[in-house]
């Protein structure tokens, strides 16, 4: 293959390129390592900047550039002030989205291709949460679709079904990647109340098989409901842009 269409915008997708990493990201990619490693919840403070600079044996543009790179992908925050320093975050399908968006741009990913990825992950995480799903988890699903029968049919509570399957699979790469792929698209959707009310409706019997744990029979049944699942307005071929 032609190494310059390879790379190209007409490409697919762009291949892992043969260069050295910079330093600062070495260093995010070692204090994200101790984060796991030491098991730091949400907010725990990092140790001081001396102590850093000892650890991991780089100068202080490097480390803060490091620092920089984890507070931008909303990996920890950064507070000035004798009181602050770098606190871990936990990352969020949001903080997710917006890297993507970020990529999907550069590559001149459309909304309606984004759509379209996503019709492909909605079945198998149907059929994930019918197999994973606990049995707490089931039941507040049961709630979930008793309680959306009695409302208006909406974009807001399709989104929160949707929401809740990726949850409930339990899979830690493709739930967020749908809820992502969730945040970037919805918005670019038409919101006619009558599609809405007849697209919770299907709701109804994807969640009663996962219940049940019908994997199969919950797998196809949101295959078929992301089918009818609406397409993005007018603005589906443009590029993504979301913020």
């Amino acid at each position: 293959m032609d190494e310059a269409a390879e790379e190209g915008y007409d490409a697919p997708f762009a291949v892992e390129r043969e260069s050295g990493e910079k330093a600062a990201r070495q260093i995010a990619r070692a204090i994200v390592r101790d984060i796991v490693g030491q098991g730091l919840g949400e907010g725990a403070p990092l140790p001081p900047e001396p102590v850093m600079l000892a650890t991991y044996r780089v100068g202080r543009p490097t480390l803060r550039e490091a620092l920089r790179i984890l507070e931008v992908n909303g990996l920890i925050t950064i507070k000035t002030g004798r009181s602050g320093g770098p606190r871990v975050r936990r990352s969020d399908t949001r903080d997710l989205a917006r890297l993507l968006s970020l990529h999907f741009a550069s590559r001149r990913v459309t909304y309606t291709e984004v759509a379209a990825a996503r019709r492909t992950i909605e079945p198998t995480l149907a059929r994930l949460a019918a197999l994973n799903a606990s049995e707490t988890e089931r039941q507040q699903l049961a709630e979930m679709l008793h309680l959306s029968a009695e409302i208006p049919g909406s974009l807001a509570e399709s989104q929160r079904f949707h929401h809740s399957v990726a949850v409930i699979s339990h899979d830690p790469v493709l739930g967020p990647l749908s809820v992502s792929l969730q945040l970037i698209i919805d918005p670019m959707r038409a919101e006619p109340t009558r599609q809405w009310t007849t697209l919770m409706a299907e709701h109804v019997p994807i969640g009663e098989a996962i219940i049940r744990g019908a994997a199969e029979e919950a797998e196809t049944l949101m295959a078929r409901h992301m089918r009818h699942y609406p397409a993005p307005a007018e603005a589906g071929d443009q590029i993504v842009d979301w913020a």
